[in-house]
This record gives C-alpha cells, sequence and structure tokens, in this order.
C-alpha cells in the first residue's frame, strides 16, 4: 500500500509537471520567429516550424499590444499583433520592435498615437490593447 502512495503523491505529479514544462517549450519553439521583415510594403514573419504570417500595410486593419506574463511570447515580453482582413496578420516580438523598424511604419498609419503605444507596452502584463484601428466608415 505504501508504493501505491508514493506513486501517487510523488511520480504522477513530477510526471505531469515534465509534461507540461516539455509543452511549454515546444508551443515557444513553434512560436518562435526565425525572422521578421517589417518594410514599406508590410511585414512578414516566419516561423521556426515553417509557417509565415504576414499583412501589407494597406490591410492593415487594427494594431494590438499584447503583454505577457505566461505563454509562448513571455520572453519578448508580448507582441505587436498587426490585423488585417481574414486570416492575415502578423506578430512582431516587442523585443523586436526596435530592431525591425516597426514603430516608424506604424507611425505612418493615419491617426497612430505614438503614446497611446507606449502606455500599452508600459502596461503590466498581461494586458490586451487596441492602439490603433483603421477608420472603414463610408465617405
Amino acid at each position: 500500500m505504501g508504493w501505491v502512495v508514493l506513486l501517487v503523491v510523488v511520480v504522477v505529479p513530477a510526471v505531469v509537471i515534465a509534461v507540461l514544462r516539455n509543452e511549454g517549450r515546444r508551443a515557444r519553439g513553434r512560436a518562435a520567429a526565425a525572422v521578421v521583415r517589417v518594410d514599406g510594403t508590410g511585414i512578414r514573419r516566419e516561423l521556426a516550424d515553417g509557417r509565415v504570417e504576414e499583412v501589407w500595410w494597406s490591410e492593415v486593419l487594427e494594431v494590438e499590444v499584447l503583454r505577457a506574463s505566461i505563454g509562448p511570447h513571455k520572453d519578448a515580453g508580448g507582441v505587436v499583433l498587426v490585423g488585417g482582413p481574414g486570416e492575415r496578420g502578423a506578430l512582431v516580438p516587442l523585443d523586436r520592435v526596435g530592431a525591425t523598424g516597426l514603430l516608424g511604419h506604424l507611425a505612418t498609419l493615419e491617426g497612430f498615437d505614438r503614446h497611446a503605444f507606449d502606455a500599452a507596452v508600459s502596461a503590466r502584463a498581461p494586458s490586451r490593447t487596441r492602439v490603433w484601428q483603421r477608420d472603414v466608415s463610408p465617405g
């Protein structure tokens, strides 16, 4: 009977913890951005697992800042979500915003508020803040 208690109290939780840690590592690996390109055309993010995210500036509908303290983007502090129509869009890790020149391109979006962006980036994690949305109202 003692070995059953030992199994339930020690071994099973240890196995569960190991599986969860491994799953977290795999999720971070899948979400890792191997290449992030931001230029006058748009954003292209190539992920380590071969997936590609991209959006052209002309189709960007909204920009959000996601601050993360857990999950696959916690090491970068979060991401900037640049969303287009349907499934189009790209995530730029917060730790790559400066190196990619993303902020300069975002500043060209009509009505983009740099102060709102800075406040969202400085917000305590976890948070998700829309900092820009395209005006799609008719005429």
